[in-house]
């Protein structure tokens, strides 16, 4: 893929050494997010999406080899075939370019063209083409009478002649690609309407306008139109544009004599082969166009819209279905099935008390119950107003409806598949929830076109959605990283595939119930994993109960070393840079893009740490009893108790065999003359550990950059007398 290099860094407009990363990348099967995240040089040039899109090209590309190798087996028949016309084949990006080139070597043997040639007309034909003012026609024509059982008469010679210029024309590559992007430039929409109930299909057939002209809504919705049959759409040029522009290309000489005889094949060239094929390779390229722009907008709104919760909630919905059956699911905010149960044939006649609802409430803790809208919802929430009477916290009660789109759930192949054992009544609550919900990973497992998700979305095909859906879902999941705990609950319904096989991911997830992960590492012994897949999803894992600090944050295990590094520089332990990551500004990176790295991704991955985003403070600075001094993690935040204060700094004890000192040049980020002006004996404070010296039994600490707000700094005495002696000399 490395040979598209060039070509990727000009579309895209990024340097050509990324491009080549990105398709090295792509051969490996890394995934984007890993790409965009945690490769520094792709990631100071490539966001996510541009990453996407050059895969999704690359993919194309793949597709396109089947055809390639096709047309380098024709060349080959028909010993055309070099090593340099090879090279070039494989550097072709376009579906069409390919097509046009195989239409050119498998040509129709039984074309009137190939009959024409056989009977020797090539020459005649060539001789025309070249004809000058000074030389005669019909001699030329008269001379190939007779030649051939079948040419008896010079128009017999004509349409042979006619035949072969026609199909030259058509299948000339060049000329193919210069009337695409004329059409595409100039092209003219010819609506024709076959369902007369559509009034703003009506309005926009009333003219023929170019297509450009159009709002790529309107676009949509015309191409909509014709895919549901509701009207053809054709895509015309016209006639004597068209032909002018195939004169110009073949240098057609308006002084030969033979210039009627080569327009009316230029003519019949256009209509006949040219036009039907270029057509629908132009619409082709339309479509694509204002579906990627669908798609845009799709994923524009999605990513505002879709929310992976972190925290788990319940959801109740309960209804009366037509045996008198009171019917109760309980399913999370994700949309899965908890529990469902039902009490049976229980009278209408009053209001009725429901333990099993009661008791569903208590268990699951839901946050709304939702009454299904039909002709016993009143019945239906007066029982769950009746039997949460009793409840000093009640859950919100809501009335749903049973939508086109729940119906559309319901009735679908995931719900036939998982929930086959549910019955019907009770079926159909549980769609009407998921509808409600409307949860992120279900619109990819379920399918986008159950939801109403946005209003373009009926225009773009179900498949292109499900896959921009589970490409924000999974951005989300990882944006935010993954608790080693929680690893099933969010990576098994979403597609990783290639990235992570759906069977590595069932080995994480079985690995890490047997065993304790006690590092990224970790994942390396589980079962099947290979380096591409560790690879993948390494970066996003968080280990909140890991001793290393870098295990509990969002930065890959590949930059552990670099992180060491850059600690080193700053003299500063791994610990403090997980806590302060902002220290990281004064590192002096000299590679450019490592540089920008570190300020888009390395600072941010640096952030997230542990699930309630609290300081990495080491196991050992918690002790039971005093701390040895090799006890003492450097670089770990603890809470202390300022016990004597001296001109050079503060003693403070942190429940060590010895207090440690905050010299007065760690006691506040600005500058201050005495330590009276910051603290004073008896105050807690909380200090970083910078340095532990058990040979010289000393603890060095620091205040520096550990207060959200910014202490009050009093003036000292000195500072006070002089203020006094400035007024008193005025």
């Amino acid at each position: 893929m490395k040979e598209f290099s060039k070509y990727i860094s000009e579309k895209w407009n990024i340097s050509e050494s990324v491009a080549k990363s990105l398709c090295e990348c792509f051969e490996k099967e890394y995934s984007p997010w890993y790409c965009a995240d945690h490769v520094p040089h792709i990631a100071a040039e490539a966001e996510l999406s541009i990453v996407f899109e050059i895969y999704d090209f690359l993919n194309l590309i793949l597709e396109l080899q089947p055809k390639k190798k096709r047309l380098i087996n024709a060349l080959k028949k028909n010993n055309k075939y070099s090593q340099e016309i090879e090279n070039q084949i494989n550097l072709i990006t376009e579906p069409v370019e390919i097509e046009d080139l195989l239409l050119l070597e498998k040509a129709n043997p039984r074309s009137k063209a190939q009959i024409a040639l056989k009977k020797g007309l090539g020459e005649c034909a060539k001789a025309i083409l070249n004809l000058t003012e000074q030389q005669n026609l019909e001699e030329l024509i008269n001379s190939f009478v007779g030649t051939h059982d079948s040419l008896k008469t010079p128009d017999d010679v004509i349409a042979g002649i006619k035949d072969i210029i026609t199909e030259n024309f058509a299948y000339d590559v060049t000329a193919r690609a210069i009337v695409r992007e004329f059409i595409y430039d100039g092209g003219i929409l010819e609506i024709v309407p076959k369902n007369k109930n559509l009034q703003r299909l009506a309005k926009l057939a009333e003219n023929y306008v170019i297509w450009k002209e159009l709002s790529k809504e309107d676009l949509l919705y015309i191409f909509w139109c014709e895919d549901n049959k509701d009207a053809k759409v054709k895509l015309n040029v016209q006639l004597f544009r068209i032909t002018e522009l195939l004169k110009h290309h073949f240098k057609v000489n308006i002084d030969s004599p033979a210039f009627p005889l080569i327009s009316e094949a230029i003519d019949e060239c256009w209509l006949k082969f040219l036009k039907p094929a270029i057509e629908e390779d132009v619409k082709k390229r339309i479509r694509q166009e204002i579906e990627s722009y669908a798609l845009n907008q799709i994923g524009s709104f999605l990513e505002k819209k879709l929310i992976i919760d972190i925290e788990e909630k319940n959801l109740l919905i309960c209804g009366l279905d037509d045996n008198k059956n009171f019917n109760i699911i309980i399913c999370n905010n994700e949309g899965r099935l908890l529990a469902a149960t039902s009490e049976k044939r229980i009278s209408t006649d009053k209001p009725f008390y429901s333990e099993r609802l009661k008791q569903s409430t208590i268990h699951y803790k839901p946050y709304k119950i939702l009454c299904l809208e039909d002709d016993n919802t009143n019945f239906s929430e007066s029982i769950a107003i009746k039997s949460l009477e009793s409840f000093i916290s009640k859950p919100q009660i809501e009335r749903i409806k049973y939508s086109p789109n729940s119906k559309k759930i319901a009735d679908s192949q995931w719900i036939k598949e998982n929930y086959s054992d549910l019955e019907l009544s009770m079926r159909k609550m549980y769609s009407a929830a998921i509808e409600y919900l409307q949860p992120p990973v279900l619109i990819s497992c379920i399918g986008p076109q159950y939801f109403s998700l946005h209003p373009l979305q009926e225009y773009v095909s179900s498949n292109r959605i499900s896959t921009l859906v589970n490409r924000i879902i999974i951005a989300k999941i990882l944006s935010r990283g993954i608790n080693i705990g929680e690893f099933t609950k969010y990576i098994l319904n979403v597609n990783f595939e290639p990235y992570i096989s759906k069977a590595t991911i069932k080995e994480i997830s079985a690995y890490c119930l047997k065993n304790k992960i006690n590092i990224k590492d970790d994942l390396l012994k589980v079962p099947n994993i290979n380096e591409k897949e560790f690879r993948n999803i390494a970066g996003y894992i968080i280990i909140p109960s890991s001793d290393s600090p870098l295990d509990r944050t969002l930065v890959h295990p590949e930059h552990f070393t670099w992180i060491k590094e850059i600690c080193n520089q700053l003299k500063i332990s791994v610990a403090q840079l997980v806590n302060e990551p902002e220290i990281i500004h004064s590192y002096q990176e000299t590679d450019f893009s490592r540089k920008i790295f570190i300020e888009k991704k390395l600072l941010s991955q640096l952030k997230i740490k542990k699930p309630d985003n609290q300081p990495f403070v080491s196991t050992s600075a918690k002790p039971t009893k005093r701390l040895r001094l090799n006890e003492i993690e450097e670089g770990s935040i603890v809470s202390g108790r300022v016990t004597n204060i001296t001109p050079f700094g503060v003693f403070v004890n942190i429940n060590a065999v010895c207090d440690g000192l905050i010299h007065i040049s760690q006691l506040a980020d600005a500058y201050i003359e005495s330590p009276e002006q910051v603290v004073k004996v008896g105050d807690e404070v909380k200090v970083r550990i910078i340095k532990v010296d058990p040979k010289k039994r000393r603890i060095s600490l620091s205040m520096k950059g550990l207060h959200t707000n910014k202490p009050r700094i009093a003036p000292s005495k000195r500072q006070l007398s002089d203020l006094a002696n400035h007024f008193q000399n005025r």
